[in-house]
């Protein structure tokens, strides 16, 4: 009987693992019937059939054992009202551009149509100051009987705090309303070298049907809330608003903080009205922004209105007008 030929001639030795080679060899044979090696053999000096091939390159990565305990709720709740805190206390003056937009006919047949649209800049500094520039506006039916410089009562018009707490986004996290609201964790994501969480919260009563619940992202590297989204059981404003369907509020990070950058609502009216319909969108977007600048106190000593007859707000100490 001649020699045999070797059965695995397609396989490289050098990177094939030898326990793996020997048993596809030995299953081969198993299954081969009696003869079948002779009738199957060639010539002598002839290579032998290929009866498999086999890519075994493979990395091995080594196991690390994290022994750290995981944070608890209660930890991440802590730590979010300190970092909330600790954002506020650093900021001692912000200046931004605010963009607010409403628009009509979003339910319904008709297209949605911008009804009124305002960017300003707005100037804050502590204790209590801030100034909005108002840079332009835009109205869909301005009212014509209203005189120069005075408000038209249907118009939409923002007026901005001169805290910088932000309470629109942590509102719930307070130390001093943590307790009327129950928190529960939804979600871990790895984002880079920090830790994504989301939670989720709820009025702990059933009996605060006006208060909303929700879901917040917090980034662990700062301990502050980057993402807000809001549901509302029941309207605050029974007798005006139908509901508020959903509210998101969003921070972006600029000069070292995370700031609020924009907010989305879509609200629903018991009863439409004749400008504003059943329901329109409230969105406001703030750019541009400039953190601990150094603005002088002069910037809020401002005449009401303009040399270009540009209108100006300005609010001193504790939200007093002027």
């Amino acid at each position: 009987m001649p020699s045999m030929p070797p059965l695995m001639t397609a396989c490289d030795p050098t990177r094939t693992r030898p326990l793996a080679l020997a048993g596809i060899a030995l299953l081969t044979l198993l299954a081969l019937p009696a003869g079948a090696l002779r009738a199957a053999a060639p010539a002598a000096g002839t290579p032998g059939p290929a009866l498999a091939v086999e890519d075994t390159m493979h990395t091995d990565v080594s196991e690390v054992l994290v022994r750290a305990p995981r944070v608890t709720l209660d930890e991440i709740l802590d730590r979010v009202a300190r970092g909330e805190a600790r954002r506020d206390s650093l900021l001692s003056d912000q200046s931004f551009t605010s963009t607010l937009r409403v628009m009509r006919n979003v339910t319904g047949s008709k297209a949605p149509q911008l009804f009124f649209e305002s960017v300003s800049k707005v100037y804050k500094k502590k204790p209590g100051r801030v100034r909005a520039i108002e840079l332009r506006k835009f109205e869909a039916e301005p009212d014509k009987k209203a005189k120069d410089g005075e408000k038209n009562d249907d118009t939409v018009d923002a007026d901005f705090s001169p805290g910088m707490g932000e309470e629109i986004v942590n509102f719930a996290f307070q130390p001093a309303n943590r307790r009327n609201f129950k928190f529960t964790i939804e979600d871990r994501k790895l984002l880079g070298d920090h830790l994504l969480y989301t939670l989720r919260f709820e009025p702990r009563s059933a009996l605060a049907v006006y208060e909303p619940s929700g879901r917040v992202w917090v980034d662990t590297k700062d301990y502050v809330i980057v993402r807000q989204e809001l549901e509302f059981r029941q309207s605050p404003v029974p007798l005006f608003l139908k509901g508020i369907r959903h509210m998101v509020v969003e921070r972006t990070y600029a000069d070292g903080f995370w700031v609020l950058s924009r907010m989305l609502v879509r609200i629903e009216l018991t009863v439409p009205l004749p400008k504003f319909g059943r329901a329109f969108d409230f969105a406001m977007a703030m750019s541009d922004y400039r953190v601990n600048s150094g603005l002088p106190d002069s910037m809020f000593a401002a005449p009401a209105k303009g040399a270009d007859g540009t209108k100006v707000k300005v609010t001193v100490g504790g939200g007093r007008k002027s």
